[in-house]
């Protein structure tokens, strides 16, 4: 299965507090929308006119409301600029439907948009509609592994107007240039982004020019990981659990003491401790053929919270290796054991609630605010 990576990075204008361009992002298994906005202008303003844009497109465009409903409502939402009679937000929105292999890209006066395949720069077909009286423009390819999509605001391409050597700015032909070579050498969409936001900086000399936001979307293998945390309440469902641990996609982590000694006794494996990796911090972590981590349950959990809370740097070897993992991930499934362990419950709270529920709850919506799909089974 595949999945779109999506990165971006953004500047404000100089004196300004926010950005008046705007990116909003929906997804989950089955597709992907990502849609961009510039504001007219900038700061406050802009941003809010913006975040509206994209939100509206986003959510309405993910919940499949037909595309003339879509721009009708937008259209018909916003202002337009009396005196130079445009609009106060331009927008490009993008679909990607994993079963489908297909983007569809919907621009409405949006600036910059490049499509990548192969390192070479593709030249999109555009259906031209029109909605409300304003153009619409319509694109759809087939997508594949290796894709990249950017979406660019003009703050980019008029980067550096004024200046003896950018007078029109930046440009068009200078930005292919730069993204052909940056893909030429296997750079990271995410260093992608961030040196595009670097160099219109540069070329505004870090005082003029407008705000501006690159967003980088990488097609690629979706990349799973699957963590059992704690035993079932019924036992009988031990085999359940274990087995839809070990025939999961991608990579698989034992979370718990317990967990990992109903996973040996169903498969008849051994864990191998990796006592070189104790510490004063945590437990030492485990090998199992056939599963990537094994780690202590609790504190690797509360370990792996405080990190994410930024509450605490010193990690151990089980937290760090689970952190890395999650980080890779795009979607992460937690197997979830409801059998409670009294010694791990906190006084402050009913005796009913477990402090791992509480750990992988909050991990959950922390991963989720970074952009992953969360499954929770519980068992």
């Amino acid at each position: 299965m595949i999945t779109c990576e999506i990165n971006y990075a953004s500047k404000n204008k100089k004196g300004e507090w926010v950005c008046g361009d705007s990116i909003k992002i929906r997804r989950n298994e089955e597709k992907c929308v990502v849609s961009v906005s510039d504001g007219l202008g900038s700061g406050v303003k802009a941003n809010i006119l913006s975040t509206l844009t994209a939100t509206m497109a986003t959510t309405m465009v993910f919940n499949n409301v037909p595309i003339k409903e879509v721009f009708t409502s937008i259209i018909s939402t916003l202002p337009t600029c009396k005196v130079r009679r445009i609009s106060y937000s331009t927008l490009a929105t993008c679909l990607m439907d994993y079963k489908k292999k297909r983007c569809t890209i919907f621009e409405y006066e949006f600036p910059l948009i490049f499509y990548f395949r192969d390192g070479e720069l593709l030249n999109l077909k555009k259906i031209v509609k029109k909605v409300e009286n304003k153009k619409l423009t319509i694109s759809e390819i087939d997508i594949k592994i290796g894709d990249s999509i950017f979406l660019m605001t003009d703050g980019i391409s008029q980067a550096g107007m004024g200046t003896d050597m950018y007078p029109f700015g930046f440009g068009e032909e200078n930005i292919i240039f730069e993204l052909k070579n940056l893909l030429k050498n296997k750079v990271e969409h995410e260093n992608i982004v961030k040196h595009m936001i670097k160099l219109a900086k540069k070329l505004d000399r870090y005082s003029k020019g407008d705000d501006a936001l690159i967003a980088g979307l990488k097609i690629r293998e979706k990349r799973v990981l699957t963590i059992m945390v704690g035993p079932p309440e019924d036992e009988r469902k031990d085999r359940l659990v274990v087995e839809k641990l070990l025939n999961s996609k991608g990579k698989k982590v034992i979370c718990g003491g317990t967990t990992g000694q109903i996973v040996e006794r169903i498969t008849g494996k051994n864990i191998d401790v990796d006592v070189r990796t104790i510490s004063k911090n945590s437990p030492p972590i485990g090998y199992m053929d056939g599963v990537d981590l094994v780690t202590e349950g609790i504190i690797t959990l509360t370990q792996v919270f405080r990190y994410y809370e930024n509450q605490i740097e010193e990690l151990g070897v089980g937290a760090k290796k689970l952190i890395e993992m999650l980080e890779e991930a795009d979607v992460i499934n937690f197997l979830v054991g409801r059998a409670i362990n009294p010694a791990h419950q906190n006084p402050l709270f009913t005796h009913d609630i477990s402090l791992k529920f509480r750990l992988i709850n909050d991990i959950s919506k922390i991963l989720e605010k970074r952009g992953k799909i969360i499954n929770l089974e519980y068992f």
